[in-house]
């Protein structure tokens, strides 16, 4: 089937802070590591690093990636889940304002976990579609290492979750050089699992933390139910994908996804039946970046060679599952 709304991508930017290993941070907050299996290494912020500083510097790279000026921007989405400061402060707004767009560009907030850079490139491909075209950025940044206990043997699951940025610029009806044709994505959701890694407090159902509590600490709550678990993101990737075959009737060649854990890209080349070499790996330099990791492993895959063979984009949060479709630019 033709993309009916061919999204340009245009340009791409990346920003992370240092990275160090991750077993070396986890002994020495106490942690018994011998059974850690999973990313080398993880992206730790420095004091002066926040969703919208790391977010604007990463898309000042991505704009320069493409030649484009910031004043050009129609539209600015921000697709973490991290904030400078609770709403109803915007980092897209704050993204824009650093980066000198004009004000006629909109910012728009996305939180939809780490399916967040996927779904800000649908929301810009039909928000861009119904405004006459032109140009916009999807920028996803996280800062939520500190929200991990390393101590816990518990919370191994999240020892390498770090910081860090990226940003892409897109375009309808652009004139800067085309790296690659987004065609649209599909989604499946999981409502049930919603909360399964969670900020206790904060809201408003829990709005101040106990005494000695970590406020901001996230909490995995499905340790007992890994199997079962395991089986539902293989059912959300599976119909996800499946939907995306059926509208487009491709078959992409290799995939680029998000780097929650080793086992997991493992389990997403099994389900798309790809070699493992056919899988974007950035998790061993970077661990895992929210939705940011799509944009590193986009960036990593243009950077290499340009793109000659279709490509899928794969994303989820524990709640909701997405593919997407990247073609070569005609």
């Amino acid at each position: 089937m033709k993309c009916e709304y061919p999204l340009a991508i245009l340009g791409t930017g990346i920003h992370l802070p240092p990275a160090r290993p991750v077993r070396e941070i986890a002994a020495a907050a106490g942690a018994d590591v011998s059974a850690y299996q999973g990313w080398d290494r993880v992206c730790l912020a420095g004091d002066g690093d926040h969703p919208s500083s790391m977010g604007a510097a990463a898309l000042r790279a991505a704009l320069a990636d493409c030649g484009v000026d910031g004043r050009q921007l129609r539209l600015v989405i921000f697709a973490g889940i991290s904030r400078d400061y609770l709403p109803s402060f915007s980092v897209a707004t704050e993204i824009m304002k650093d980066c000198g767009t004009g004000s006629h560009c909109l910012g728009v907030d996305l939180t939809i976990g780490c399916l967040g850079a996927l779904s800000g490139l649908d929301f810009a491909q039909g928000w861009l579609a119904t405004h006459g075209g032109g140009l916009a950025a999807v920028v996803a940044a996280e800062r939520w290492a500190y929200t991990v206990d390393r101590s816990s043997v518990a919370s191994m699951g999240l020892w390498a979750h770090g910081d860090g940025a990226g940003a892409i610029v897109v375009g309808m009806d652009a004139t800067p050089p085309t790296k690659a044709v987004f065609a649209g994505a599909e989604m499946i959701s999981a409502s049930d699992l919603n909360g399964l890694v969670l900020v206790k407090y904060g809201g408003t159902r829990n709005p101040v933390a106990p005494p000695g509590t970590h406020p901001g600490e996230r909490i995995f709550l499905g340790v007992d139910r890994r199997d079962e678990i395991r089986d539902r993101y293989i059912q959300g990737y599976s119909g996800a994908y499946t939907a995306l075959k059926e509208r487009f009737g491709i078959i992409p060649d290799q995939v680029v996804c998000n780097q929650t854990a080793a086992q997991f890209v493992q389990l997403v080349s099994h389900v798309y039946g790809m070699a493992p070499e056919r899988v974007v790996v950035t998790g061993h330099q970077t661990g895992h970046v929210g939705s940011a990791d799509l944009v590193v492993g986009l960036d990593t895959l243009l950077k290499r060679a340009p793109l000659a063979k279709p490509c899928l984009l794969a994303g989820s949060t524990p709640y909701a599952f997405g593919c997407g479709l990247l073609l070569p630019p005609a």
